[in-house]
Formats: C-alpha cells, sequence, structure tokens
C-alpha cells in the first residue's frame, strides 16, 4: 500500500509549490499578496525580497519533498499512514511560512515608500459591468455527467437479489452523484461572484471577470464529466481491486492537473492583461486580506471571492458562515493524526476467537460477534485468503476488518490477519464470517472442536 501512497503525497506539496512561486510575478497589482504601484514592481528592493522569498521555499520543499522517503522502512501501514497524515499537514501549512515572512516585509516596504492608494480599503464595485453583455459556458454540459453518475445508482436500485452489499454500493454511487451535483452548484456560484476592480478600466475588469469565470468554467464541467465516468468505471471494475485502485488513481491525478492547468491560464491571462495597470488610479483592499490569505471584510456581503494566493475561490471569513466554514477545515485538517493514532489501536489490537460449549465469541478492540454453535451452519478451513473487495470497514496489508465481497463466497465479515492463515470460514442463516487469529494452532484447534461437535 505505501507504495502506491508514496506518489500521492506529492500532489498535496507539487501544487502548493508552483502556486506560491507564481505569487512572485504581478496580477492585478498584486505581488506576494501585496497590492503594489506600477512603479514599484521592478524596485530593486521588492525584487530582492521576491528572490529571498524563492530560495526560502525552494529549501522548504525540498526538505519537504525528502521526507516521505525516510517513511517507506516504516512496516506498519497504520504507523505509516499517521506519518504521511502528519507529513500532509506539514506540507499544506509549512510553505507559507515564508510566504508570510516576505509578505510581511513587502508591506512593510510597501507602507514606507509607496503613496496610500485611492480609496484604500474599500470594496470597489463597477456598476457599468452590469450593463455589458454575459458570456458564460453552457449548464446543459453538465448534464451527460449527471446521467452517468446516475446509471450505476438506478441499475443498482433495479438489480435482483439485493445482497448485503447494496446499500454500500447505493452509498458509493450516490457520493459520485452528490460530487456531480456540488460541481453544479459551484460553476452558478462562480458566474455570480462580484467582478474585481482593478483599476478604473472597465472594459479591462470586464475581460478578467469572464477570462477567470470561462476558464472556471469550463473546469467544473471538466471535474463533473470525470466524475461521472469514474462512477461509471467503479460500476463496472467493483469487483478488481488493482482496477479500482488505478482508476481511484488516474481520477485524482487528472483533477489535479485540470486543476493546476485551469489555474495557470487564468493567471497568465491576468498577468498579461493588467501589465500596464497601476498607473493611476488602482484598487487597493490589502486591509481585508489577512496576510493576503484570509479575507475578512464585513462591507463584503458575498460569502465567495476569488482567492489572492492559491487557487479557485475563498470565503469570506467576517460571515458566521465563512467562520463556520474555516473553523471545520482547521479541525479536519489537525483530526487526521488522531485518525492515525486509531488506526493504530486497530493494527496493534490482536484478534481474539472464544470458543465455549454454546458460543463463538470473536473480539478486537471490543466484541465483534457472539456466534452460537447451533447457528452455525458450516465451518471451513481456508488456507489462503480469496480475492477481496473492501466495501466498508479497514483494509490494511496486515489488518482486515469489515464487510468485503469475497470471491466465491459473496459479501462477508472479515477480521484477520491476511498474512497470517488458516481463516475459519462461517456460515449462518444471516451472514458469513471469515474470522482469524495470529496462532495458526488456535485457529486448527478451534475449526476441529467445531466441525467435531456438529
Amino acid at each position: 500500500m505505501k507504495y502506491v501512497l508514496f506518489p500521492i503525497l506529492y500532489l498535496c506539496l507539487i501544487p502548493v509549490y508552483f502556486m506560491l512561486r507564481n505569487e512572485t510575478k504581478p496580477k492585478k497589482n498584486i505581488i506576494l499578496g501585496v497590492t503594489l504601484p506600477y512603479e514599484a514592481r521592478q524596485n530593486a528592493a521588492v525584487l530582492a525580497i521576491c528572490e529571498q522569498f524563492l530560495r526560502q521555499l525552494n529549501l522548504v520543499v525540498l526538505i519537504l519533498a525528502l521526507l516521505p522517503v525516510a517513511l517507506l522502512p516504516v512496516k506498519r501501514t497504520s504507523v505509516f499512514l499517521t506519518l504521511c497524515f502528519i507529513w500532509i499537514i506539514a506540507a499544506v501549512i509549512v510553505p507559507y511560512i515564508p510566504y508570510v515572512r516576505c509578505h510581511k516585509r513587502l508591506r512593510a516596504y510597501k507602507q514606507q515608500a509607496c503613496p496610500p492608494a485611492e480609496r484604500k480599503g474599500e470594496a470597489l464595485v463597477d456598476l457599468r459591468l452590469a450593463a455589458l453583455p454575459k458570456k458564460v459556458v453552457s449548464p446543459l454540459w453538465f448534464l451527460p455527467p449527471l446521467v452517468m453518475a446516475l446509471v450505476p445508482i438506478l441499475h443498482t436500485l433495479a438489480a435482483a437479489p439485493r445482497d448485503a452489499a447494496f446499500p454500500w454500493m447505493l452509498f458509493g454511487y450516490g457520493i459520485n452523484l452528490l460530487m456531480v451535483l456540488l460541481f453544479t452548484g459551484l460553476y452558478r456560484l462562480i458566474n455570480r461572484q462580484r467582478a474585481e476592480v482593478v483599476d478604473e478600466n472597465t472594459a479591462l475588469t470586464a475581460v478578467l471577470t469572464r477570462v477567470r469565470r470561462y476558464q472556471w468554467g469550463r473546469a467544473w464541467i471538466a471535474f463533473s464529466w470525470l466524475t461521472g465516468l469514474f462512477s461509471l468505471g467503479f460500476w463496472l471494475l467493483i469487483d478488481s481491486v488493482t482496477g479500482i485502485l488505478l482508476l481511484a488513481l488516474g481520477y485524482v491525478g487528472i483533477l489535479m492537473i485540470v486543476c493546476i492547468r485551469t489555474e495557470f491560464a487564468a493567471r497568465r491571462a491576468q498577468e498579461s492583461l493588467t501589465a500596464e495597470s497601476g498607473q493611476g488610479f488602482f484598487a487597493d483592499d490589502d486591509c481585508y486580506w489577512i496576510y493576503g490569505l484570509i479575507y475578512c471584510n464585513p462591507n463584503d456581503k458575498h460569502l465567495s471571492v476569488n482567492n489572492r494566493v492559491g487557487m479557485g475561490m475563498t470565503f469570506n471569513f467576517a460571515h458566521w458562515a465563512g467562520k463556520l466554514i474555516l473553523g471545520i477545515s482547521a479541525l479536519l485538517l489537525l483530526a487526521m493524526p488522531l485518525l492515525g493514532v486509531w488506526m493504530i489501536r486497530l493494527e496493534a489490537t490482536p484478534i481474539t476467537l472464544t470458543l465455549n460449549e454454546n458460543e463463538l465469541i470473536a473480539t478486537h478492540t471490543k466484541e465483534l460477534c457472539r456466534l452460537e454453535r447451533t447457528e452455525i451452519r458450516s465451518a471451513a478451513l481456508l488456507e489462503a485468503l480469496p480475492d477481496a473487495v473492501k466495501l466498508s470497514g479497514t483494509g490494511f496489508d496486515t489488518f482486515l476488518q469489515g464487510k468485503f465481497r469475497v470471491e466465491g463466497y459473496g459479501v462477508c465479515e472479515l477480521c484477520l490477519n491476511p498474512e497470517t492463515p488458516p481463516f475459519l470460514l462461517l456460515e449462518t442463516a444471516e451472514e458469513t464470517w471469515l474470522l482469524g487469529v495470529e496462532s495458526e494452532a488456535e485457529t486448527r484447534a478451534i475449526y476441529a472442536e467445531l466441525t467435531g461437535n456438529q
């Protein structure tokens, strides 16, 4: 598993690196999150701060990029994942440390050397933009991916008979459908954002707004199509672990490529179109951007705005909804190591099987099942674990627990270490269990006692 997850880690770091590097180029009069007049862009002090930022960023990212290599010798999957979670938090946060330091230096330079901009700190809106025609991508492009996401759901609902995997399959397909609907909603949201005024040039503001809406409109459509195709592929490959894994890797990889390509296309247009801006009046709302990262403007009624640093859009954290989103996001990010601690406990806790005159009890971190011996229709000993696809639960290299679709046996409840055969297969009227303990002799003894008393 670790060799599959290894390249995924860099999908967290690489976009952050290139996005932050790009912040040294002026776009909409902004460098490193600071709005500067035209004449300050090529100032020696500004260029020196940008060069210092790039050196620090390169060093930080190089160290972060080398750290995952040190994780490869870790044997336990749960420990490896916990360390990966900690690394992901570092990869998301640490590169912004040199950014914030250089942002503060650049902002201090601006306050000393640059005259204050006219109408500084206002959320400017050019009302003349309302009279201009709007060109948007047709929302009909979202219909095919919605149909593609619905096909597996309708097929699963119509299939008969329904086995124990039915609710889990329906849940998985439903998540894909909800993602397509989410992308459709985000497409509508980006077209309702206010246009950002750069200077007094209304035509320039209109073009910048159209470019960003067009690029991200196409991106949301692409995300919807990719998700619809992923849902179909997931449905067709439901019994292939390798197929689903490769499909998921391809899906995430292409999503990242489309996302980065879209953002950089919009940035290149902004850089080109605003190359001569800022010579007279220019909009400056730096006071509403904390470190150029967090937008907090109580005078702006819009919940979402274009991100100043990074990709896509961000939220206005002066609103209660923005604060709620920020709080939930921070909690989820910081809770990742706690999830790792829970996984370590799962993998480290031994599985125990207790057989008495009346029942078989399987225990892990808690009691998993209590099977009356009279309820057990059949018992078998498997010397090797058949191919199994996880429907719900935990799937480590050394620990499997939850519902799995097992080749030849249908949906089974598993609790075992796949590396320590044999495994006890127990069938009751309601479900099938596959159990195993670390001791081969103990498993065989329980099997012998069960079959000897039937």
